[in-house]
């Protein structure tokens, strides 16, 4: 069965996990050390969310996150089209997490700036990420946003 016929279709990738929840949100929880063919599996795996159903905003679970080798970050620049990402919310990273992401980032922006069309906030809870990303969405429709 197609992984994409499930109400919530989500993937493993080694201790990873990636849940797309519809319509419009990927959900990536990155856990352990990571490693190229980790990060090359969950690209792909974006990848085909995104030709399939358009562009999305990306939920990015840190707080289990060991680390990514030089190999992962690399693989993370190195794309060959626009990730099909509108914005970046990671949440539970700490401050040297953060700054390798944000770093890693960057660098895909100066290699590729027209495949980083977007931009990565960090939050410290998901459930403040979750709130900003639903405060970004009523902006764009033009609904109030509750203070």
């Amino acid at each position: 069965m197609d992984t994409f016929n499930h109400p919530t279709p989500s993937w493993e990738v080694g201790r990873n996990s990636i849940r797309l929840e519809r319509p419009d949100l990927v959900h990536v929880i990155l856990r352990g050390p990571n490693k190229r063919p980790d990060i090359q599996e969950i690209q792909r795996i974006m990848f085909t969310i995104g030709d399939r159903y358009g562009s999305f905003d990306f939920l990015l679970g840190l707080a289990e996150l060991e680390s990514l080798g030089p190999g992962a970050r690399g693989t993370w620049t190195r794309v060959d089209r626009a990730y099909p990402v509108r914005n970046a919310f990671a949440y539970g990273a700490s401050f040297g997490m953060q700054m390798l992401v944000l770093t890693t980032h960057r660098a895909g922006r100066l290699m590729s700036p027209a495949y980083f069309q977007w931009d990565v906030g960090f939050f410290p809870t998901e459930a403040a990420a979750c709130a900003q990303i639903e405060a970004q969405r009523r902006a764009a429709e033009g609904s109030p946003v509750p203070a």
